[in-house]
């Protein structure tokens, strides 16, 4: 009987967290209650409590997850390419149209930056690590094509996540695709040309 409750209190966390996931993408963190998490599962609001100590301790357990969901969602399927062979194929993934358009199932950092800044020191110190480790990734496979290739990481990243937050805030869908498009362009252009400091 201990077993199975502890069990069932795995299971419902983990629903718990990826409900928060999906709602907090889509709805942003501080528009989406306990209330609403708990209801998107039919669980009560009160027993939130029993799994996470505060909204944002869940945020920051988001995080924790993050990275492996990226990797199966945007990053799979292309391990065997390195250098910018790779780097075109996440780029054109990560600033492609299915990413833009459902944000649930995407990577949290376009979803989530503005609201982890205005978050707690845990929260901004998961996501710094959500960050390092998706740069780490880019780093690795960049690491033997490019100069500087944690610094050329950094800016692969951050002009992805930049595209997809602007492609999804203006209101014009050809402007929209616009954005992704030069933004993927100007990526794999930057990463190739090898620009002075």
């Amino acid at each position: 009987m201990v077993r199975y409750l502890r069990t069932h209190k795995q299971r419902t966390r983990a629903r718990i967290l990826q409900a928060a996931t999906r709602l907090f993408k889509t709805g942003g963190y501080h528009r989406v209650g306990v209330d609403a998490i708990m209801n998107a599962e039919g669980l009560t609001a009160g027993g939130f409590y029993a799994h996470f100590e505060s909204k944002e301790m869940l945020l920051s357990e988001i995080f924790d997850l993050a990275f492996g969901q990226t990797k199966t969602q945007l990053l799979a399927g292309f391990e065997d390419r390195e250098g910018v062979e790779w780097l075109r194929e996440a780029v054109r993934r990560y600033l492609g149209r299915p990413h833009r358009d459902h944000a649930a199932e995407g990577c949290p950092l376009p979803a989530l930056s503005a609201d982890v800044a205005r978050s707690n020191d845990r929260v901004r110190a998961t996501f710094q690590m959500y960050l390092e480790s998706l740069v780490g990734e880019f780093e690795r496979k960049l690491s033997s094509s490019v100069s500087k290739p944690n610094d050329r990481a950094l800016a692969a990243i951050a002009l992805c996540v930049g595209g997809v937050l602007l492609a999804r805030a203006v209101r014009d869908r050809d402007l929209s695709d616009r954005i992704l498009a030069a933004c993927r362009h100007h990526n794999v252009v930057h990463q190739t040309a090898g620009d002075p400091d």
